[in-house]
């Protein structure tokens, strides 16, 4: 049997009603020299007959629900290409992204991992925006290291546009369950210490934003489990002897981000006290973080239903249809 070049390794669990869409979009690639690997993580509902129907040639793999990141390690280990697409059973890959980062990949030998822009999309895949890291302005290759600098501030990596070497990536360890919700970013950074990383401005996949419980892991988080894992991984890097003194100048503004992003997590589930703490820990972290400590801590005061008021604005708007063009930072992490 022939290797070939890419893998596109779908990891799933009761996604029967958005899987085909996935699905159709890597069938649809302008690029045909890939498998499709779908590791259902046990579903209990049709996503065996919706892949079996749409994708035949697919190697579905069963297996009793292990949740993530184990699912996402199966699907590394029974990928058979050069090179490993990242794809949510819910996202939609741009009919050229293939062809595009499989020819990045293959004109930069040192270039372990592309990643690119990604449109947002709802429920019913309409666009609602474009989701880039606020501090790109076009297509780059740059050190690992060069992009470890941003990546302590903010996962600004959109996993379904991950590309990478297969062979890069079992070297790295694969995902490290110890990491809790940020196996992810921890994964890129890990790759980024010792290899080069290119990025695309032009969105590479459509990427599902899920509102409520049902949707992102992040919803049902608690403050102190972002906490927890967010910390864990800042340490990994910021105490490595590899690399820490090249980000000593940062440390403590990556570490005041922190706090702020825990403490706006504690005012979205109502833990006021975390809230507060957080807020303080920023101000004392770096002077940069002050004034937006300070709104935190104001927040924290406010009444609850001005607070749920103002959040439910927030959320109406992020379900707007997008105008194109339109750009968004996503949110850190």
């Amino acid at each position: 049997m022939s290797t070939p070049k890419v893998s596109v390794v779908i990891p799933t669990y009761n996604r029967a009603h958005l899987i085909g869409e996935t699905l159709e979009s890597v069938l649809a690639q302008t690029f045909g020299d890939y498998e499709i690997v779908v590791v259902d993580d046990g579903s209990t509902d049709d996503t065996r007959s919706v892949v079996t129907r749409i994708a035949p040639q697919a190697r579905y793999i069963y297996q009793e629900n292990t949740g993530i990141p184990e699912v996402l390690n199966v699907c590394l280990r029974e990928a058979r290409g050069e090179y490993i697409q990242h794809l949510g059973s819910d996202d939609v890959l741009v009919e050229d992204t293939l062809a595009r980062s499989v020819a990045l990949l293959d004109a930069h030998p040192d270039v372990a991992m592309v990643h690119g822009a990604a449109w947002l999309i709802d429920e019913a895949s309409e666009r609602l925006s474009i989701s880039r890291p606020g501090f790109a302005t076009g297509d780059y290759i740059r050190s690992g290291r060069e992009e470890i600098r941003d990546l302590l501030f903010s996962n600004h990596i959109v996993a379904p546009t991950v590309m990478a070497r297969r062979q890069v990536m079992l070297e790295m360890g694969i995902y490290d369950a110890r990491f809790g919700l940020y196996e992810d970013w921890n994964l890129w950074t890990r790759i980024a210490k010792k290899h080069d990383i290119a990025y695309s401005h032009e969105p590479l996949v459509n990427y599902r934003v899920h509102g409520g419980p049902s949707g992102s892991i992040f919803h049902t988080a608690s403050a102190h489990d972002i906490d927890l894992y967010r910390r864990m991984h800042l340490d990994d890097v910021l105490n490595d002897p590899s690399v820490r003194d090249i980000y000593a100048g940062v440390k403590r503004r990556a570490l005041a981000l922190h706090h702020l992003v825990v403490g706006k997590r504690a005012c979205e589930t109502g833990e006021m006290w975390y809230a507060r703490r957080s807020a303080v820990r920023a101000a004392f972290s770096h002077p940069s973080a002050a004034a937006a400590a300070a709104r935190l801590f104001a927040r924290t005061l406010a009444p609850a239903p001005l607070v749920n008021f103002v959040r439910r604005r927030r959320e109406k708007r992020t379900q707007r249809p997008a105008t194109f063009g339109t750009t968004s930072q996503r949110a850190p992490e």
